[in-house]
């Protein structure tokens, strides 16, 4: 009674439905430009097909944190990551009911822990991606595949992957401007991403995914002789994409993605996605220089992501090779 009746400067209320709070948030992060357009889509797919049929109609007062622990232990059951990705959104919905009072803390905090296995990061040798080109380019000269749109080019994407870290969305975006092939080394400098936005189709995107991924990376030698040979046979202008659809226009990952699966078939590797690639360019750099550059060419903040998710290690043993001699004959 008393919640309900107590007068309130905002129009988040106690007895609000998460409904109508889901909707106020979603237009403030629309609003305040601190999160991109993936982000805000992913967040409103979350809500509408996890969050919403469970939660929606219930008021700010009737959520507490042992029901909201109980939906997303539910919910991690069979998809701990997307567990995972509820809590987040609704840290943020109900985060704006404290901002205004209608709650006193945010129930959401004192929830159980979600667990995710970790997986180990598994990346291409030298030798692997040897053996991957072999496989890339007897599928791209077979017959049944000349002729197709962009078939003829996934070498050439395979090799700017492996020359930058860079993302996917980040390789489709790079623009002939972008690239500069007079200084030594050449440069490319990652300025954009592809985005694919309902309503909207494939874009470019004038920035990267964060901050830090605005960055030029300097090209080692092969990447400098894909990049003159397809200069010399596309005579592109400097707007153009490097690599675009079959139209000339911004090209999607979905069909990149559809056709690297194509075409690593029967291959034995099966496991490599575009993302595979970053892993293999952090690693290699970790191990030549230090995740410090790593992360650098890969366009994140600091190493700790870096480390994480991205450098395949093995454990090394301490050198006790002295101590260990005294064994020997």
């Amino acid at each position: 009674m008393k919640d309900s009746q107590a007068p309130s400067q905002s129009e988040v209320t106690p007895r609000m439905r998460l409904s109508e709070l889901g909707s106020l948030w979603f237009d403030e992060i629309e609003n305040n430009g601190r999160a991109g357009r993936r982000t805000i889509d992913g967040y409103r797919d979350t809500y509408d097909r996890v969050i919403a049929p469970a939660l929606a109609g219930l008021r700010l007062n009737e959520i507490s944190t042992g029901r909201l622990d109980r939906f997303l232990k539910d919910v991690a059951a069979d998809h701990p990551a997307t567990a995972r990705h509820s809590k987040i959104v609704l840290t943020g919905i109900l985060g704006l009911a404290v901002r205004h009072d209608a709650l006193h803390s945010n129930p959401i905090r004192d929830v159980g822990a979600i667990k995710i296995a970790s997986k180990d990061v598994r990346a291409l040798s030298t030798k692997d991606v040897k053996k991957l080109r072999v496989a890339i380019r007897k599928w791209q000269d077979a017959p049944d595949h000349q002729g197709r749109p962009r078939a003829s080019d996934l070498i050439d994407v395979l090799d700017i992957f492996l020359a930058t870290g860079a993302r996917i969305g980040e390789v489709l975006a790079i623009r002939w401007q972008d690239v500069d092939l007079e200084v030594s080394p050449p440069t490319i400098t990652v300025s954009g991403t592809v985005i694919m936005e309902k309503g909207r189709g494939t874009y470019r995107q004038d920035h990267p995914k964060t901050k830090a991924g605005f960055r030029t990376v300097k090209l080692p030698p092969f990447a400098l002789k894909t990049l003159l040979r397809k200069q010399a046979s596309e005579h592109s202008g400097p707007e153009d994409m490097l690599f675009p659809s079959s139209t000339g226009t911004v090209r999607s990952p979905h069909n990149f993605r559809r056709q690297w699966r194509d075409a690593r078939s029967g291959s034995g590797f099966e496991w490599v996605t575009p993302h595979v690639f970053r892993k293999s360019v952090a690693t290699l750099i970790d191990h030549e220089y230090s995740s410090k550059q790593a992360a650098a060419q890969l366009g994140h903040s600091g190493t700790a992501i870096t480390e994480k998710h991205y450098i395949a290690k093995a454990a090394d043993s301490p050198d006790v090779t002295d101590a260990l001699e005294q064994f020997g004959e």
